[in-house]
């Protein structure tokens, strides 16, 4: 488990407050030919919505807010709910600008992750201490991202490696849960592929 997981799930267990989580709000940046406000929207709503579409079970919830706690958290959980958009008939999106926007908000004030806006490609990329998160923004063409970012990087240059394969164990890392309380073995198969229980 990495750092900021290990200390995400020390206050899950000890300090973890779920009404601060669920009240947390984060005013997203707009660009100024939008009609769009700036003014405060809730993050865990649909964030929860999202977790409901993939039927999440109670302890993917509660790692889920543990994440929130933390930068790096806030994009392994995006990461995660993204993993999840192929298994169900048609994802709720509503969760991915709050919950990135928190996490680079949240990178400035703990230090957990570099943010990058590459307006070339329309992506966010959040760099932690162990991995590397891309989020395409594009479509969410009404945010200023520049604002949201640490820095602007066109035609920025990241590793490319798929991130999802793992995305249900490295949030889960939050809770110091074992993988053995949420993964199954399909003895059906002699590849020992294991699936999640949400």
């Amino acid at each position: 488990m990495h750092g900021r997981a290990s200390c995400a799930a020390g206050s899950a267990t000890n300090d973890f407050k779920p009404v601060d989580i669920e009240n947390r709000t984060v005013v997203i940046p707009r660009k100024e030919d939008t009609t769009k406000k700036e003014e405060p929207v809730e993050v865990w709503p649909p964030v929860e919505a999202a977790l409901d579409k993939v039927d999440a079970d109670p302890t993917t919830q509660q790692a889920a807010q543990a994440a929130m706690e933390v930068s790096d958290g806030c994009a392994t959980l995006a990461n995660f709910l993204i993993s999840q958009a192929e298994q169900v008939e048609k994802m709720d999106y509503r969760f991915k600008v709050p919950l990135i926007v928190l996490g680079a908000k949240l990178a400035r004030e703990d230090g957990g992750a570099n943010t990058i806006y590459d307006p070339d490609e329309g992506a966010l990329h959040f760099e932690t201490d162990e991995h590397h998160f891309t989020f395409e923004v594009y479509e969410d063409w009404t945010v200023d991202w520049e604002r949201v970012a640490d820095r602007i990087e066109s035609g920025y240059n990241w590793d490319g490696v798929e991130k999802q394969v793992w995305a249900l164990d490295w949030l889960m890392a939050y809770l110091e849960v074992p993988s053995d309380d949420y993964m199954v073995d399909d003895e059906g198969d002699d590849d020992d592929q294991y699936y999640s229980r949400i």
